[in-house]
């Protein structure tokens, strides 16, 4: 059954629309995340789902029953805050069993809870410190399971690792993830980092304006973005504006608006329709010297570049268009350098004007 539906959601700010009709259904035990720029609408979301903000218009139902009038502490929610949150004059403990106390548990399930929520989160010991004694990863993880400790239907995390340093940030979301698997709790995450909804999520809402613009699989979402946005958003990308010039059983042609032919294998496009192609760079093969198979083969100009490492992330000048490749540092010579790149037809993501993939 469905954890969380939302009904043509909205909400407004004075003339600014931060959630337009938003309608979503997720089901139990899975993990959703909310993606997108600063205000796109995907924390506006989340508090209509906690409770914190009202929505003008919609239906919010937690399980079968519609909590759109319903207060937070009656909605059965754990949230995990950006900034954590955590009482400075509290000790762990005590962070951790304030929520029981309200609800009046007995002492002794308290502290069972507390003993077991610090477990999942590998924090047993630290009962008596206080958070600033925590480091940013502990009290992370005490923020978490101040969350888990109620024992809620549904999790709603609000960019709970943008505090971090990138490799404490790169370890917790893996570390979310197995929880949410180990807890099989349903769960809405919401971030403004592509990495983290990839590793994090079972289906990603992208949003834009307060709308969709697409959800899927982060296999999808990065292999098959509906718009330009989408792809813009989610991986590296390029992107050429063109047109059909041929389109048949066998093989379908676009003309960028400077010349470039470029085979494609995208199917049911019109003559003469408008697209964008859009590139990845890993689907972009580069050469030094002139492939023999000539298909969707283009001289380059290398333009820029920055080091990562072994690799250079570069900026190539294919025709009047700026494409971007990672080519080994040890290849890379100086900039102006001539090179070849080929498009591969099966992997070049065709986005037609009107924003509907085919």
């Amino acid at each position: 059954m469905p954890q969380v539906k939302l009904f043509d959601v909205t909400k407004r700010y004075g003339k600014v629309t931060a959630v337009d009709r938003l309608s979503l259904i997720i089901e139990d035990q899975e993990m959703v995340t909310f993606l997108g720029p600063s205000g796109c609408g995907k924390t506006t979301t989340l508090r209509c789902i906690a409770g914190f903000v009202v929505p003008d218009a919609g239906h919010i139902f937690i399980g079968d029953q519609d909590v759109t009038n319903i207060p937070p502490e009656r909605r059965d929610i754990g949230f995990v805050f950006q900034n954590f949150a955590l009482w400075p004059h509290m000790t762990v403990y005590q962070n951790l069993a304030f929520g029981l106390r309200l609800r009046k548990l007995p002492k002794r399930e308290i502290k069972e809870r507390v003993h077991d929520a610090l477990a999942l989160v590998r924090m047993t010991g630290l009962e008596d410190r206080f958070p600033r004694q925590l480091s940013g990863g502990q009290q992370q993880r005490v923020a978490l399971a101040r969350a888990l400790v109620l024992r809620p239907r549904v999790l709603l995390l609000d960019e709970p690792l943008s505090n971090l340093d990138a490799k404490l940030r790169e370890e917790m979301r893996f570390e979310i993830r197995e929880l949410q698997r180990q807890l099989q709790i349903t769960a809405v995450y919401v971030t403004h980092d592509q990495a983290e909804a990839l590793v994090l999520s079972d289906r990603i809402v992208v949003l834009n304006h307060g709308r969709i613009e697409q959800i899927g699989t982060p296999q999808e979402i990065y292999q098959r973005p509906a718009s330009q946005f989408v792809a813009s958003f989610i991986g590296l990308c390029s992107f050429m504006e063109a047109h059909v010039v041929e389109s048949s059983a066998e093989r379908v042609l676009m003309r960028t608006e400077d010349g470039l032919v470029i085979e494609t294998m995208s199917k049911g496009l019109s003559l003469g329709q408008a697209v964008t192609l859009a590139l990845r760079p890993e689907f972009i093969d580069v050469s030094w010297t002139k492939p023999e198979n000539s298909q969707n083969v283009f001289q380059a100009q290398l333009v820029r570049f920055a080091y990562l490492g072994e690799n250079l992330d570069c900026w190539l000048k294919v025709g009047k268009w700026d494409v971007r490749v990672h080519l080994p540092a040890s290849r890379v010579q100086k900039l102006d350098q001539q090179l070849w790149v080929r498009l591969n037809p099966e992997k070049i993501i065709v986005i037609p004007t009107e924003g509907v993939l085919l």
